[in-house]
This record gives structure tokens, C-alpha cells and sequence, in this order.
């Protein structure tokens, strides 16, 4: 995937991003990887917004890779589907794998289940597969900058500060 061509406000050719796929995420989770990974997709404007933020902090911070799993996915049916939508039995069990391996909680629930919904973009880390942090906020950018809907006021540095936390975190060297 060329980052930069799908996310408009992500205009660093080199990157952080590495597009993974689903079993290549639970791989990290079951054998005990560390990383970060970027849940989402150019097709969320959420996304969009907060995808540049998310390169320019990480490298701040010194990370040479996060990960990008897009949950959008062709079916057999050949149609786009999205894996936290739960529609047929097969995405629901996978989706709901991956929410117990990172053990998130959410007072929102995928539709006709009690799956909690994770929010995209969210930015996961992981320490010897074990998630140590999920950040799933919703912002949208324009003229007033990183903010959520319906408040204008800048959240650019609250968001930075939020990253770079779960960056920390997921660096931080083993204690004996």
C-alpha cells in the first residue's frame, strides 16, 4: 500500500507504516511480539486526521514500525466488509479473538452482540503480546486542527502526549 497516495495528510515517503493482515496481528498477540498497530484505514476520515500525527510522534519517539491493519476485507461474496461489523459467523468469532486478546472494554457493542466496538483509528501496543494500551478516539482535522466533532478546540498535543505514553510503554525494557 503507498501511505501516502491513501492518506492525504501523510506526506512523509519514509514512513513508519507496514501494512499487515489479520493473522499476521493475532500472530503478534499469540507469540508474545512487541509492536504498535494502527487500526483503521484511509476510508475513515478519523483516519485521515490523525495518520500523520501518528508517523510524526512515532518517530519522535524513535519507532522504526508501526503497524497498519486495515479490518476491510473482500468476502467471499466479493463485497468490501468490515471485520467489527460482525455480519456472518466467521468474522464474528475473528473479531471477537482479536478483542479478547488485546482485552478491550468499551461501553459501545458491535450491533446484536455484546462484542465491545473498537473505534477506528485505534493504535494498539503490544509488549510480548500482551496489549498495554489501546488508544481508539475519534478526531477529525481542518482549518481548527485536530479536534472531535462538534468542539473546536485543538487536541494536537493531548493526542501526541496520549501516543507517545503508549509508545513509552511498549519501549520500556523488561524489569527483573
Amino acid at each position: 500500500m503507498g501511505f501516502t497516495n491513501e492518506y492525504t495528510l501523510l506526506r512523509d515517503k519514509s514512513n513508519v507504516f507496514k501494512s499487515i493482515n489479520y493473522d499476521k496481528v493475532m500472530k503478534m498477540l499469540n507469540h508474545f511480539k512487541t509492536g504498535v498497530i494502527f487500526v483503521g484505514g484511509p476510508w475513515c476520515k478519523n483516519c485521515q486526521a490523525v495518520v500523520g500525527i501518528v508517523n510524526k510522534v512515532a518517530k519522535d519517539n524513535k519507532l522504526k514500525t508501526i503497524y497498519h491493519y486495515d479490518p476491510h476485507f473482500i468476502n467471499v461474496f466479493k463485497e468490501e466488509v468490515d471485520l467489527r461489523d460482525c455480519k456472518d459467523l466467521e468474522t464474528k468469532l475473528k473479531y471477537y479473538e482479536f478483542i479478547e486478546k488485546i482485552e478491550f472494554k468499551s461501553d459501545k457493542y458491535v450491533i446484536d452482540t455484546l462484542i465491545p466496538r473498537l473505534n477506528v483509528p485505534a493504535i494498539i501496543g503490544i509488549k510480548n503480546g500482551i496489549c498495554v494500551g489501546v488508544i481508539d478516539e475519534e478526531y477529525i482535522y481542518d482549518a481548527a486542527g485536530l479536534h472531535v466533532e462538534e468542539n473546536l478546540e485543538d487536541k494536537t498535543v493531548e493526542y501526541s502526549n496520549k501516543l507517545t505514553e503508549l509508545f513509552k510503554k511498549v519501549k520500556e525494557k523488561n524489569k527483573l
